[in-house]
C-alpha cells in the first residue's frame, strides 16, 4: 500500500487470509507493519490493485511473491467498504481465503516476514495465539482486519461440512486417510469429533455421492492398524486446485 493516498480518490486493495493446519491447529499468517498507519500492528497480507489488472490477478501476484509454487485454493470472501477503514483515504478491500497444506507452506516461512497464529473464536470473540500461547488482542490488528478474520473464519466453518474446502488443507488430496481429514475438520471447528460419527458422515456425504473414492490399498500411518486411503474425484480435485474465486 502506498504510504500516502490522494484525497477524493478511490483505491482498491486485495487482502488475503492465508490459512493452514498443523498439529491439530488452524493457523493464520500475519505480519507486523513497520510504517504508519498502524505501525507495530499485525495485519493480513495485502496489495493495491493496479489500474491494468483484475483483483484476482493482484491476488495471484501477491501469492507469487509470498509463496512460490503450485497455486493454492483461493476463494473470494467479501468486499469491505467501510468509509473510515483506512485513515489515509478511501480504500475498498476485496478479501480472499487462501487454504494451503502445511507441507507446502512451511519451506517458505523462514524466508518471509510472516508469523503463524493459532486461529480460534468463541461467541464472536476472535482468538489469535502466537507460538508461545500468548493471546494477540484484536486491537493489535491493523485496520478492520479483525472483522475480516472473523468473517473469514465463519465462512470456512460454515462451508467445511458440505464443500471441498477442507480437503485443500490435506498434504495429498489423492491419498489421504479419514483420520487425516478428521484432523482438519477438528482444527477448523476447534473441537473434538467422534470418530465413528465423523466416518459415517464422510461416507454418507462424500463417498456415496462419488466425491471421494476409496483407493485399493492400505497404508500404515503412525501407530495402529493400516488406514484405508481415499482420493478426491477428478472433478472435486479440480475444485480444490482452482478454488472458488467468485463464489
Amino acid at each position: 500500500m502506498h504510504p500516502s493516498l490522494k484525497q477524493n480518490q478511490l483505491y482498491i486493495t486485495v487482502d488475503i487470509m492465508i490459512m493452514t493446519v498443523r498439529k491439530g491447529k488452524l493457523l493464520l499468517l500475519l505480519s507486523k507493519r513497520k510504517d504508519p498507519p498502524y505501525a507495530d500492528h499485525w495485519a493480513l497480507p495485502g496489495k493495491l490493485v493496479e489500474q491494468n489488472e483484475t483483483a484476482e490477478a493482484a491476488v495471484r501476484r501477491l501469492l507469487e511473491e509470498m509463496l512460490p509454487g503450485p497455486e493454492p485454493y483461493i476463494e473470494q470472501l467479501y468486499t469491505f467498504t467501510g468509509v473510515d477503514r483506512d485513515p489515509r483515504g478511501r480504500v475498498i478491500s476485496l478479501t480472499y481465503l487462501v487454504c494451503v497444506p502445511w507441507a507446502k507452506l512451511q519451506p517458505f516461512l523462514p524466508f518471509s516476514t510472516f508469523h503463524c497464529f493459532h486461529l480460534t473464536s468463541e461467541e464472536e470473540r476472535l482468538g489469535l495465539k502466537d507460538e508461545n500461547g500468548d493471546m494477540l488482542q484484536e486491537q493489535s490488528l491493523a485496520f478492520d482486519h479483525g472483522h475480516i478474520i472473523r468473517t473469514g473464519l465463519t465462512r470456512l466453518r460454515g462451508k467445511i461440512d458440505y464443500s471441498e474446502i477442507g480437503f485443500s488443507f490435506l498434504e495429498d488430496p489423492q491419498a489421504f486417510s479419514l483420520s487425516e481429514l478428521q484432523n482438519v475438520f477438528e482444527a477448523v471447528m476447534d473441537s473434538a469429533l467422534d470418530a465413528s460419527n465423523f466416518r459415517r458422515f464422510i461416507r454418507t456425504r462424500y463417498e456415496k455421492s462419488g466425491r471421494i473414492k476409496l483407493i485399493d490399498k492400505e497404508e500404515k500411518r503412525g501407530r495402529g492398524r493400516p488406514a484405508n486411503l481415499y482420493r478426491l474425484s477428478d472433478e472435486q480435485n479440480d475444485c480444490v486446485k482452482g478454488g472458488a474465486e467468485n463464489e
